[in-house]
């Protein structure tokens, strides 16, 4: 019997030892070269190949070893250059000037990737704004990947017009649309021609926007699909995250679309509701996203087999494929040798590893029943031996309305908060820069050469160097500057039960950044404070609030990897009631402002209009749970960025928080008036400068900014703030950037006659 085809839609580009990250940095520091910059590229790539051909994978993307993100290598690609960056010379410095800002040109916009932690920089195009392609870096990949794998074997990714546009911010009605896909349509009809004539046998175009429910967005596709199409190669329609929702779908199965490999997500939606309602031409064939790319559990043979037998016994001829691209996972589980012993071990997978499973998946489709033995014993051994905490069921149980709501309403509530904070207090997120000193004493620690005295003694130099330069600065609300925190979520999931961690589990979120998800294996528990103690030193150091820093249970929920056998639902619960007991925690030991950071609320969103107000209802829930236990006085603050919130900003309204802090430097006023008709009428921290670029806005920059804020938002109600936290800046351009935006702040204030305040 033939063995079932298999394929992937990409793997991880940093490389096992962030290899890549490490490189890119050097690069923009100046102390790499970009033709070295791109050899260390190409080696990462070149392990992802051998990985990849040595597991037995049929079918291996190339092309797709991006530098920063796949949109905006796209948009450099295309041409697609806001007037802002003409100048610049094209390639990488171009590129990267674009993500990351240059004097005199403001950085792209950024947004969360469909629903995930990571991140695409928004193609922008104006009335000034060409399309000048050139593919040749592009084709240069395509031709070394056809090189090292053969044209039978390496299949070149495209990413698709049609979301390129979907996906971009086009600047004073420039066109619409359709009307920039019409002009995209040549160039692409050209570009493919290119690839195929390379003698590549197939072609992977990468269509993410089909997944969304967008008006006009069929039409877009029928527009595309076949005019661009190149005669050879067979063409494999890729989608991932979701199912594609009924519409679309019939346009996807549609026989005159010229698609000849249907590619999708079965890990997530109801794809397999779809192609038995809807049917699946046997003219085409279906790439089957079996293997979960965007988790970290094994292949559990009893719910993926009843599966492909139904794929079966419809006659679908289909291949075995990852959900998506394999760059969601960690690179390779073998080398998390500390997690040996640990009970959750046996039923993990790494991107390693799950090229494995779609052989032996494969093989078991195939007629190989056996090949998936040792996954049941697995899974068995693990549910049988796995039990979780009483104490914890037992709470969310229990759970009555009053829980969820704070004692008073807001306007009641804020008149009795940080009395004698002057009106527009500035502060800060919440972290400060994460020096390499900070990081020695941290692997010191780690490695066993520091005490947890010594190491907390450490780190409370690094809170009293945090507040005396605040203070000195003349920022209002303090924070302590988070020295001993690695990661946002990371820190936190540390100091639970139930949480499990890896040594070397890095995944890129955007561009250099890479987060070390946490692994929620069992039910989970806050055995003591986490905060606390980081909290009095800093408080004792001044006079001036200090903000307790917290990570809401959403986001730790979204930016980890969750449990697969109980609801999200139930493990945002528990998170939430590990951050209540928190929150109670900072109260007592006299904390007036408490932060609970929720940037990934949207993210976790559902795309399907029928579930996302279940999704929404139980995690603002989750939220209030964790929140609602402070006293009027203390005031609540969140943070939220990198994301849409236009369809969701009744939901942040519910939170009940005392001030939302948002993403908005790369933004104009157009969020916060949403806000406004949606009767928003709480507290509001836009973000007056991007922190991700290294350009410091002057201060007339960004008095004129917080002024244009102050025309949609109340001066009572408005903070002022970066758009993020800081630590991935340095102390110089950090003071710098402060100073001008508390000195924006007191002009602000002297303009409106409330600088004595």
């Amino acid at each position: 019997m033939k063995i079932t085809t298999t394929a992937t839609l990409g793997f991880p580009r940093m490389g096992p030892n962030r290899e890549l990250k490490f490189a890119l940095e050097k690069h923009w520091k100046g102390s790499l070269s970009e033709v070295d910059l791109i050899k260390v590229s190409e080696d990462v790539e070149t392990m992802g190949w051998k990985l990849q051909k040595e597991a037995g994978i049929d079918l291996i993307t190339v092309g797709d070893m991006y530098l920063y993100d796949c949109v905006l290598f796209w948009i450099e690609s295309l041409g697609i250059v806001p007037h802002r960056f003409e100048n610049l010379a094209a390639g990488t410095t171009r590129m990267f000037s674009m993500a990351r800002g240059v004097d005199g040109a403001e950085a792209l916009s950024m947004k969360k990737w469909i629903t995930s932690n990571y991140h695409y920089m928004v193609p922008e195009f104006d009335k000034s704004s060409k399309i000048a392609p050139d593919f040749s870096s592009f084709i240069s990949s395509v031709e070394r990947g056809v090189g090292v794998l053969g044209a039978e074997c390496a299949i070149p990714v495209v990413l698709g017009p049609v979301s390129i546009c979907f996906f971009a911010r086009i600047v004073d009605d420039a066109l619409t649309t359709h009307e920039l896909i019409a002009l995209l349509i040549p160039v692409y009809k050209t570009l493919l021609q290119k690839v195929a004539d390379l003698g590549v046998k197939e072609i992977q175009i990468h269509e993410p926007a089909i997944v969304l429910e967008e008006v006009g967005l069929i039409a877009s596709l029928k527009t595309v699909y076949p005019a661009i199409l190149p005669k050879g190669p067979k063409i494999n329609f890729v989608t991932a995250m979701d199912d594609v929702g009924k519409a679309n779908y019939d346009w996807l199965i549609s026989e005159s679309n010229g698609l000849n490999i249907l590619s999708m997500d079965f890990t997530r939606g109801n794809t397999l509701g779809l192609i038995e309602k809807r049917g699946f031409p046997s003219s085409k064939m279906l790439g089957a996203g079996l293997v979960d790319a965007r988790n970290v559990w094994k292949v559990d043979p009893g719910k993926v087999l009843p599966l492909t037998d139904k794929l079966k016994s419809l006659g679908i001829e289909f291949r075995v494929q990852p959900s998506t691209s394999l760059q969601y996972t960690p690179w390779d589980l073998d080398r998390e040798m500390q997690l040996d012993n640990h009970p959750a071990a046996q039923v993990l997978s790494f991107a390693k590893q799950k090229l494995d499973e779609l052989v032996l998946l494969a093989q078991a489709i195939s007629g190989e029943k056996s090949a998936l033995d040792t996954h049941t014993a697995a899974w068995t051994t693990f549910h049988s031996a796995h039990t979780g905490s009483t104490l914890t069921k037992e709470r969310i149980k229990h759970l009555k309305e009053t829980d969820f709501r704070r004692p008073e309403p807001y306007k009641q509530r804020r008149p009795k908060q940080l009395v004698g904070v002057p009106l527009l207090p500035t502060t800060t997120i919440g972290s400060f820069p994460q020096t390499s000193e900070i990081r020695r004493l941290r692997w010191e620690w780690k490695k066993g050469r520091l005490t947890n005295e010594a190491y907390e003694r450490a780190m409370d130099q690094h809170i009293a160097y945090c507040i005396g330069i605040q203070e000195a600065i003349g920022i209002d609300i303090l924070v302590h500057g988070e020295p001993e925190r690695t990661d946002m979520v990371e820190f936190f999931g540390q100091q639970m039960e139930g949480i499990l961690f890896s040594e070397h589990g890095w995944v890129q979120s955007f561009g250099s950044r890479c987060v070390r998800p946490p692994i929620i294996w069992s039910d989970i528990q806050r055995p003591k404070a986490m905060t606390v103690r980081e909290f009095k030193v800093a408080q004792d150091l001044t006079s001036k609030p200090v903000k307790g820093m917290l990570t809401g249970p959403i986001t730790i929920l979204n930016w980890s990897f969750p449990r697969v056998d109980v609801s999200r639902k139930e493990q945002a619960y528990q998170l939430a009631l590990a951050i209540r007991d928190e929150v109670a925690d900072l109260e007592s030991a006299g904390c007036k402002v408490i932060q609970v950071d929720e940037p990934a609320l949207r993210e976790g969103m559902p795309l399907r209009t029928a579930q996302k107000e279940e999704y929404l209802t139980w995690s603002v829930d989750a939220f209030r749970l964790a929140t609602a236990v402070a006293a009027s006085e203390t005031q609540i603050h969140t943070h939220m960025c990198y994301c849409e919130f236009n369809d969701c900003m009744e939901a942040i309204d519910r939170l009940d928080t005392d001030v939302n802090s948002i993403e908005n430097a790369r933004s104009d006023n157009a969020t916060l008036e949403a806000f406004q008709r949606v009767g928003y009428e709480k507290g509001f921290g836009p973000g007056l400068y991007d922190i991700h670029s290294p350009v410091v806005p002057p201060i007339d920059i960004m008095y004129e900014k917080l002024s244009s804020f102050l025309k949609v938002l109340d001066v009572e109600h408005t903070v002022v703030n970066p758009d993020c936290g800081l630590k991935t800046r340095g102390w110089p351009e950090t003071i710098l950037a402060l100073k001008h935006m508390v000195a924006a702040a007191h002009n602000v204030r002297r303009n409106l006659g409330i600088e004595t305040q």
